[in-house]
């Protein structure tokens, strides 16, 4: 349970043991809310205070965290009214708090994984120029987990897309192939100057050529239903679990709401399925939408990478980032807030 530390003042008896029960929840709530961080490094001080002239309530909210401390306050003349002011700013401080430390951890990830590319190109050149294919590939590979949840992450949309049949694609082969074509090519990816984004490109072509010579051999895709089981067998992907890059990818609401949505535990919901019906919602985008919203939240990717990789201007990739954001945050709360009723869909927002 979260720590926390109560003063009243000037608060009758009748008073304090209404507030006592608004206290209670109020802790429970920020408890879940801050499950991620460590119980002995968070703190809740809760001040409660009546001002018999002015004949309203005073509720003073300060909560601890490693690195910061954030605050809100209630006034109001009804004590629960008070309570509700202050927990509402309290639990947009928070939500803007955990969004600057998600964004600080994907950019720290993504700069590690090009600085950690970068390095190796030395040795990659001295492999490739030996004709040490094995060993070439064998040293890109561990560099590479970051392509490989993206390639998943593709493989899955497509099949809940209905362009790819379940297990018909392995993203571990996916992200095999572009490796040794990194090889075969790596002259010319040296004289365009961007190894990732060479790959990440690679990646995309790759699938696409699979979805193209399917629909040649007369596969027609079936979107995914409205009402698809979260457990359903295209939530499920082949993989090689020994592959030096395979890494589960398990997607919280956190992950994709825009700063200032709060989000509550999903109790009727475990995470993996939670993560499947993120993933349900974010497949009825149309591709390019879906792409530069999942590549720059999820991915980091900057507005001009994801320009350059789409072949769109970066106007068209900034509108459609924004225009998605406000569609996750309205699917949000529709289902992520009624856990209960999650299979009760409302139509999809964005068709077109």
């Amino acid at each position: 349970m979260l720590k926390h530390q109560v003063i009243f003042r000037d608060i009758s008896p009748a008073d304090r043991k209404v507030a006592e029960a608004h206290i209670e929840r109020l802790v429970q709530r920020f408890d879940r809310l801050t499950k991620n961080f460590d119980d002995d490094l968070k703190m809740l001080r809760i001040v409660v205070e009546g001002f018999e002239k002015k004949k309203h309530f005073f509720v003073q909210l300060n909560l601890s965290l490693p690195g910061t401390t954030l605050a809100a306050r209630g006034e109001h003349k009804r004590l629960k009214t008070a309570f509700k002011i202050a927990r509402e700013r309290l639990e947009r401080e928070l939500a803007k708090y955990l969004s600057e430390l998600r964004g600080e951890h994907i950019y720290k990830r993504k700069q590690h994984y090009v600085q950690e590319v970068a390095k190796a190109l030395p040795d990659l050149a001295a492999d490739r120029q030996a004709d040490l294919k094995e060993r070439f590939m064998d040293r890109l590979r561990p560099l590479l987990r970051d392509l490989y949840r993206i390639a998943r992450r593709e493989v899955l949309f497509f099949q809940l897309t209905g362009d790819l049949p379940p297990g018909y694609l392995d993203p571990g082969d996916v992200v095999d192939e572009a490796v040794l074509w990194a090889y075969e090519h790596y002259d010319e990816i040296v004289a365009m100057g961007d190894l990732t984004f060479a790959l990440h490109r690679k990646i995309m072509e790759i699938i696409h050529r699979e979805i193209k010579k399917l629909r040649e051999e007369g596969h027609e895709a079936v979107p995914v239903e409205d009402t698809l089981p979260l457990d359903d067998i295209r939530y499920k992907l082949k993989e090689d679990t020994e592959s030096p890059f395979y890494e589960v990818e398990i997607l919280k609401w956190e992950d994709v709401l825009p700063a200032g949505e709060v989000v509550e535990p999903e109790e009727a919901l475990s995470a993996e399925e939670l993560s499947n019906l993120i993933m349900r919602e974010l497949s009825r985008l149309p591709e390019e939408k879906r792409q530069a919203f999942v590549w720059h939240v999820l991915d980091g990717c900057s507005i001009m990478e994801i320009a350059k990789l789409q072949g769109r201007s970066e106007e068209e990739v900034e509108r459609d980032i924004k225009e998605v954001q406000r569609y996750i945050t309205e699917r949000w709360r529709a289902l992520g807030a009624k856990p209960k009723e999650i299979e009760e869909e409302t139509e999809a927002m964005v068709k077109e």
